[in-house]
């Protein structure tokens, strides 16, 4: 809902989809945990049901972030 008013507005939204078991997202995310975090593998990985693998696939993403706020910092700097 907030991405199409925000599209309405003629203001591009930049989207982070931070959910790894979500099998279907009604939108196009600019950054997806999905593209690097596999949430079955950690469940067999990790032996763990999927409450724990969510816990752990956000962990192992949260290693990452400063390549999201990277990004995120030369998409601001970009538009400036």
């Amino acid at each position: 809902m907030l991405n199409s008013q925000l599209h309405a507005k003629k203001k591009r939204p930049y989207i982070i989809n931070l959910d790894p078991a979500v099998a279907h997202v009604p939108y196009e995310p600019n950054i997806d945990i999905r593209d690097t975090i596999q949430f079955k593998q950690v469940m067999q990985q990790y032996k763990l049901g999927p409450n724990g693998a969510i816990v752990t696939s956000l962990n192992l993403f949260a290693t990452k972030f400063d390549q999201v706020l990277n990004l995120l910092n030369t998409r601001s700097s970009s538009l400036e």
